[in-house]
C-alpha cells in the first residue's frame, strides 16, 4: 500500500535582492519547515517531498520556476512586481495548472503561503495545513500557530491550543522581573512608542493598492498621537535597514525619541501606556502587557478559533509541542481519534534555537539581566 503523500512548500513568490540578481526570500523558511516537519511527518508514516524556489532541491524535491511565473504575467521580478502579483485576484489559468501539478499531494504543508496558493488549494480540495510564526516571541519558546481548510484538522489543533490566560501570564512575569531591573530610559506617564518595521515584509503589503506601505502614510494620526503623548519614542526593526521610508519620515520629526532598548524590557514600564505602528506583532505583544496598542493597518494573519468554512481557513490557532512531534502528523495522516491527543509543553527553546533567532527575548530571559 503506498504512503500517503505530504508536501511542503511556503511563500514561493516572494524574492529577494542577493548582489545583482533575485532569489527567493523564503527558502530558508521552507528547508527549515522540512527539517521540523519533514521529518516528524516521515517518521509519521508519511512520504515527504518539498515544492519550493529553490535551485539547490534535489531528488524528489521540486524547484519552481517563478522567474516563469512573472513572465508570464508580465511583471518584473522584484519587489515592486511582488506586490503587485500578490494583490491581483486570482493568477492565470496556466499558472494555476502549473502549480496544482506540482502540489498534488493527500497534504500539503506550508509556511506561511500566499493567498493564491491557500485558495487555489482549497479549490482544489487538497487538504492543507499552513503553519504562521506566532506575534508573541516572549513565551518558554517561540510560538507558532497553524489554520487548515479542513475541519477534522482544525478540532486536532484546538485540542493543542495555547489559551491567551498562559500568555497574559507569561507577560505578568516579565513585568515582575522588570521590577527589579535599571529602566531602559527616563519616561514620564503618558509615553507612547512608535514601532518600525521592515519595509517589505508582507504585512507592509497593501494589496488594494499592489504597493508598500509606510508609516508616511499615516502622518496626520502619528502628529495627533505625539501632541497627546506626555514623550514620543521610535524603535525602528532591528532587521530594516538604515533607508528606511518609515524611519526617514520619523526622523522629520524633532519631538520623536530614537531608541533601541529592549522592546520587553519597555513594555514593562509603566510609564508606557501606548504603542503603536502599522501592523507589528509588537502590537499583539503590547496587548498582552496591558498596553493601548494603535493599529494603522489591518494585521497580516487572523488567529482564533474559527471553524474552516467551506473553501475558507479557520483561525490560525496557536499551538503546543505537539505539531514538532511524529505522533502528531501520524494521528493526521489516520486521522486517529481525537480523545487521545493531550497537551505537549513546549520544550523551552528548541524552535527559538533552530531559527536562530530570540527577537530580544533572551536579553531579558538571562535567570539575572
Amino acid at each position: 500500500m503506498p504512503k500517503s503523500k505530504l508536501i511542503l512548500t511556503g511563500d514561493i513568490f516572494r524574492p529577494f535582492p542577493v548582489n545583482n540578481r533575485w532569489e527567493s526570500a523564503t527558502w530558508k523558511n521552507v528547508r527549515w519547515l522540512n527539517g521540523i516537519v519533514g521529518t516528524a511527518a516521515s517518521l509519521g508514516g508519511w512520504e515527504v517531498s518539498t515544492v519550493s524556489w529553490d535551485p539547490a532541491l534535489t531528488r524528489d524535491h521540486q524547484d519552481v520556476d517563478v522567474r516563469a511565473i512573472y513572465d508570464a504575467m508580465k511583471l518584473p521580478l522584484t519587489i515592486e512586481g511582488w506586490c503587485r502579483l500578490i494583490s491581483q485576484p486570482a493568477l492565470p489559468a496556466t499558472i494555476e495548472s502549473y502549480l496544482l501539478s506540482l502540489l498534488n499531494a493527500d497534504l500539503v504543508v506550508g509556511y506561511e503561503m500566499p493567498e493564491h496558493l491557500l485558495r487555489l488549494l482549497a479549490e482544489a480540495g487538497i487538504p492543507v495545513i499552513d503553519v504562521v510564526l506566532h506575534p508573541l516571541r516572549f513565551m518558554e519558546d517561540i510560538l507558532f500557530a497553524l489554520r487548515t481548510n479542513r475541519p477534522e484538522i482544525h478540532a486536532r489543533l484546538l485540542r493543542h491550543e495555547i489559551p491567551r490566560g498562559e500568555m497574559v501570564q507569561q507577560a505578568g512575569f516579565i513585568k515582575a522581573k522588570a521590577a527589579w531591573m535599571r529602566p531602559p530610559l527616563s519616561l514620564s506617564p503618558g509615553t507612547s512608542l512608535v514601532l518600525g518595521q521592515v519595509d517589505t515584509d508582507r504585512a507592509a503589503v497593501d494589496t488594494a493598492t499592489g504597493t508598500l506601505r509606510s508609516l508616511a502614510d499615516h502622518a496626520e494620526l502619528l502628529l495627533d498621537l505625539i501632541v497627546r503623548s506626555s514623550s514620543t519614542l521610535f524603535r525602528p526593526h532591528p532587521y530594516q535597514l538604515s533607508h528606511s521610508k518609515s524611519l526617514s519620515f520619523i526622523k522629520q520629526l524633532q519631538s520623536v525619541r530614537l531608541t533601541d532598548a529592549n522592546y520587553y524590557l519597555l513594555l514593562a514600564q509603566n510609564e508606557l501606556e501606548t504603542v503603536c505602528a502599522l501592523n507589528s506583532s509588537g502590537l499583539v505583544e503590547a496587548e498582552l502587557f496591558g498596553k493601548e496598542a494603535i493599529w494603522l493597518a489591518p494585521p497580516c494573519y487572523r488567529f482564533g478559533t474559527d471553524s474552516p468554512d467551506g473553501n475558507e481557513y479557520g483561525g490560525a490557532v496557536p499551538q503546543d509541542g505537539a505539531w514538532c512531534s511524529p505522533a502528531f502528523w501520524e494521528a493526521i495522516r489516520l486521522d486517529a481519534e481525537l480523545s487521545a491527543d493531550c497537551r505537549i509543553p513546549l520544550v523551552p527553546n528548541r524552535l527559538r534555537r533552530s531559527l536562530n533567532a530570540d527577537w530580544g527575548f533572551s536579553a531579558i530571559d538571562k535567570v539575572v539581566a
